[in-house]
């Protein structure tokens, strides 16, 4: 099974966007895959037209011994997809966490016994108990960026986080999560600042720069709005052909990482 986590410390870059569309990228390629929401905004939840009103979510299975994936987890409208649900009591169940012993282990723990091809995690912006129980989850991350200062200016920041976890946590179990690929959303490059902060990029993480671009895309909003993935809204837009290239293209990324381990 491979796992991956959608992850950047900084907001509003195109987390959830892209944990939606690769997730349903996945299943189109006839992969059984299990999203997981571990932003307590939800939008990968809501995103997807899956509700939790009188439903258990991942605020309880991080928080109740009792409870199990199968209480929680629900079909999307995807043939193939599952999803593992949140909505904002993460928020709450995130305080409660933290106040357990070995809280950074949990998601792993009460994820043991699950079987897919694919494990993809959404994230929140902040650091703190939900991300790091997403990264020790995870073997792989996948950092969306856009081509502002502002996400150049956090990127060391959020390298320090994953050595950080790796270093102090990770290795008391043998895991290590590792960047992927850098994936550019809302892509463009017509300002001076763009093009220094997308050399910037390709300086600093040089082949792991997906070659994929997501594009602005006013189809990938519209198909948030109506609960569906991009495929679904608008087959032949720019925001779904650059999602299944993505796809394709972290396929491959993970089938090189398989062979050269």
């Amino acid at each position: 099974m491979q796992k991956i986590v959608i992850a950047n410390q900084k907001g509003g870059v195109g987390k959830s966007t892209t944990a939606i569309n690769l997730s349903a990228g996945l299943a189109r390629q006839n992969k059984k895959v299990l999203l997981i929401d571990m932003d307590p905004q939800g939008h990968s939840t809501l995103g997807l037209g899956v509700r939790t009103e009188n439903k258990q979510t991942i605020a309880d299975l991080l928080c109740q011994d009792d409870c199990d994936i199968k209480d929680i987890r629900q079909n999307t409208y995807i043939e193939g997809l599952h999803i593992l649900p949140a909505d904002v009591s993460l928020a709450v169940a995130e305080y409660k966490l933290s106040q357990l012993s070995a809280k950074e282990f949990t998601l792993r723990r009460k994820l043991e016994s699950v079987q897919y091809d694919y494990l993809i995690i959404d994230t929140s912006p902040t650091f703190g108990t939900l991300l790091t129980n997403s990264f020790l989850v995870a073997e792989h991350i996948i950092l969306p960026v856009q081509l502002g200062f502002f996400s150049l200016a956090g990127i060391n920041s959020f390298l320090e986080t994953i050595h950080h976890t790796n270093r102090r946590v990770g290795s008391l179990i043998g895991h290590k999560t590792d960047i992927l690929g850098v994936l550019f959303t809302f892509f463009k490059t017509k300002t001076k600042l763009s093009k220094r902060v997308l050399d910037s990029i390709y300086e600093l993480f040089g082949e792991k720069v997906m070659q994929t671009k997501i594009p602005e895309n006013v189809k990938l909003n519209e198909a948030q709005e109506k609960g569906k993935s991009v495929f679904d809204h608008d087959l032949n837009c720019a925001g779904a052909e650059a999602y299944h290239q993505l796809t394709l293209e972290t396929i491959e990324r993970l089938n090189v990482y398989v062979r050269n381990r």
